[in-house]
């Protein structure tokens, strides 16, 4: 394992200076900044987070976004941020929001962001189910939360919605609405929030005596373009599904396009429902049956977890999940 020393003879600079990078104190040019962290990367160096934060704290709390372009547009991201800020600011934190770049991975810009001493925890978004970053902070010891369910040997805290329990809504309105052939538009089977709603979906089918048929089932990306593919394929089956279930709204717009552009009337020839709730979704045509996630209320929980964990403080609960609400419009009416 790398020492400072080291660290500091790569850069050209002193202990004392890769100390001030790393923990963010002291007066530090940015070419020499770069260079202590460039070193930093190069050797894997890594600082004790623990015995660091006995000495100092600075009363921040770190979101780390993924490289996607105009993730931060996103108006239920927004909605999220919003209780996320709010909570984090009454609980006497600052909140910064760290994005990757397009070619750096979100591990090493978790890395980054703990060494450098600027937050005293870690939120992570999109977690994933083999995910490396939720790894480093459990090793490194560095308060975290993750933004969706983790494997039950995962030990880390959570806030999630009911994925499961939300599928299990969405399915049963369905088969009461009179749809009997109902396909499924799964999330990414890497995203750690895809599994539950799977699972859910078939469960829900099984209950009401209904085979779970595979080819009604196709994986999508996250995309408007992946959710106008997978209806596509769906479309494209013998016997095509009488409804759908797409694990988020922006699947359910590609899906919405794709119905639309094969002359499909949406609701009497084939239901169609979207996960999210998102402010479109009211506002397509038809307007989009949905699941309504309380987001405001995510991003607080968030908040309260990672600063309860900072602070030492006991916890309850370290897994928190939220139920769906069902929103129903028009995408489901048959009438």
């Amino acid at each position: 394992m790398a020492t400072i020393k080291q660290v500091a003879h790569m850069a050209g600079v002193s202990t004392a200076t890769v100390s001030y990078v790393l923990n963010g104190t002291g007066s530090v040019t940015e070419p020499v900044r770069q260079r202590v962290l460039q070193a930093v990367a190069a050797l894997d160096y890594q600082p004790s987070y623990a015995a660091r934060s006995l000495r100092t704290r600075s009363r921040t709390l770190g979101l780390v976004l993924p490289a996607t372009p105009g993730r931060l547009a996103d108006p239920l991201l927004a909605e999220l941020l919003s209780g996320l800020a709010e909570a984090t600011a009454t609980y006497g934190y600052y909140l910064l929001l760290a994005t990757a770049a397009l070619d750096q991975p979100e591990e090493r810009l978790c890395q980054q962001l703990t060494r450098s001493g600027r937050v005293d925890g870690v939120v992570l978004l999109d977690i994933l189910v083999d995910d490396g970053r939720v790894a480093f902070l459990r090793e490194q010891r560095v308060p975290h939360v993750c933004a969706g369910p983790l494997p039950n040997e995962v030990d880390s805290m959570c806030v999630a919605v009911d994925g499961w329990g939300g599928a299990q809504l969405a399915v049963r309105y369905l088969l009461h609405s009179g749809y009997r052939q109902i396909g499924l538009i799964a999330l990414p089977s890497e995203l750690a929030d895809s599994e539950p709603r799977y699972t859910g979906y078939c469960a829900a089918l099984e209950a009401a005596g209904l085979p779970v048929d595979p080819q009604l089932i196709v994986e999508a990306g996250r995309s408007h373009g992946d959710g106008y593919a997978a209806m596509q394929e769906l479309l494209g089956l013998p016997e095509p599904p009488d409804a759908v279930l797409a694990c988020s709204d922006e699947l359910a717009f590609g899906a919405l396009h794709a119905m639309e552009d094969a002359s499909i009337e949406v609701g009497r020839d084939m239901g169609l429902m979207g996960w999210d709730d998102a402010p479109l979704a009211a506002h397509t045509h038809p307007p989009l049956t949905t699941l309504h996630a309380p987001r405001q209320q995510f991003g607080a929980q968030l908040a309260h977890l990672l600063a309860a964990s900072i602070e030492g403080k006991a916890i309850e609960q370290h897994h928190v999940t939220l139920p769906m609400k069902l929103v129903v419009r028009k995408s489901t009416t048959r009438r």
